[in-house]
């Protein structure tokens, strides 16, 4: 494996990423398994004379507190993290699972009323303008389940977290400058064709860096590893029909996602495998939680291959996501505890009629 030296990256994370200045608190939080990771934000953050709050989770924590609370205690946002939500002035939230399928015998409806809990402590951190990064992490037990090796499951995911943010900015800004001028886009497949419209609607690169640009549009957040360029449809506008190969929810897999769109809503799904669990998950996430919400397409190259982690799958190049639910925070208009990226394999995508890829290959 290589070896990585995490002190550097979260230096990066805090002085590039987030632009951490003097004073300001910063929320880190994320699970036990990376926790040295998250003492080396803590001290990245200190050297930039400013204060740090620090999260910790375990799986079994997480676990219980799912399954013994009372499931209307779950639906209510923690006292501590909406208090939390009123004075930190950023978050850095690591992948706090180490292995997701821990969560396969826990019901849907106490993970949904949890979900839904988060909704009032994230409208505050979005009034706010609270800027964020979210990260994943790698760990053996995600490699077993997604059947790769952890060896290539860890080197890939490192290598995405460093590669060159100035080539994701050049590569995202050739295909931003396409979306933002454009009305009508068309994704096809062999078994996909939809239509929706992105007229007036941002268009932001998610490169690795919040920029004072990013920030003047409203774009508050990156995701490590980065690399989309993304923006929120209409969402009264999607028309047709959007298949994804495969998705993964609390460790297992969904196959053969088929969803019907009409005027921006999924009106029927059909899965090869697990559709129950897919219909489980809508039907116990609230608000606008089956309008599209997001077109992303995927530019970093040190993602070579799909795994199943959706935090790498939608940064491949020569791919799409479209995501179902919240998107407010990019210009969108749904508000939801669900938002669902589904990413597509080797599309063909237009917009206004012009190929800006074609069977995954991005025109240049």
């Amino acid at each position: 494996m290589i070896k990585v030296d995490l002190d550097s990256v979260a230096e990066t994370i805090v002085t590039q990423c987030m632009r951490v200045k003097p004073g300001e608190v910063i929320w880190v939080a994320g699970g036990l398994f990376c926790f040295e990771f998250m003492e080396d934000l803590a001290v990245a953050i200190s050297r930039q004379n400013a204060h740090f709050v620090l999260t910790p989770y375990t799986d079994r924590l997480s676990k219980r507190l799912l399954l013994e609370p009372d499931i209307d205690f779950l639906e209510h946002p923690p006292r501590s993290s909406m208090e939390l939500a009123r004075f930190v002035d950023g978050q850095i939230f690591l992948d706090r699972t180490e292995d997701p399928r821990i969560f396969q015998s826990i019901p849907e409806e106490r993970i949904g009323a949890q979900r839904k809990s988060r909704i009032p402590v994230n409208n505050i951190l979005l009034e706010r303008k609270v800027r964020w990064t979210g990260m994943g992490f790698p760990t053996p037990e995600k490699a077993e389940m997604y059947g790769v090796t952890y060896e290539e499951f860890h080197d890939m995911f490192w290598k995405a977290v460093t590669t060159d943010y100035q080539d994701l900015y050049t590569r995202g800004k050739a295909v931003a400058d396409i979306l933002k001028h454009g009305h009508t886009v068309n994704i096809a497949t062999e078994k996909t064709d939809l239509q929706f419209q992105v007229t007036g609607r941002p268009v932001f690169i998610d490169d690795g860096i919040i920029s004072e640009e990013d920030m003047s549009m409203g774009d508050i957040g990156n995701n490590l590893p980065a690399g989309e360029v993304f923006c929120a449809p209409i969402e009264s506008s999607a028309q047709g029909r959007a298949y994804f190969d495969v998705a993964f929810y609390k460790g297992e897999k969904i196959r053969g996602i088929d969803c019907v769109f009409k005027d921006g809503k999924v009106v029927s799904v059909a899965c090869e495998k697990n559709e129950d669990l897919f219909k489980d998950v809508l039907s116990h996430s609230h608000g606008q939680k089956d309008v599209i919400g997001e077109l992303g397409i995927g530019l970093n190259p040190e993602v070579t291959q799909p795994t199943g982690y959706v935090i790498t799958d939608e940064k491949i190049i020569g791919t799409i996501h479209i995501a179902l639910g919240e998107n407010r925070e990019f210009g969108g208009k749904n508000e939801s505890s669900l938002h669902w990226d589904l990413v597509m394999m080797h599309p063909t995508v237009k917009v206004d009629g012009t190929i800006i890829m074609e069977d995954g290959d991005l025109v240049q």
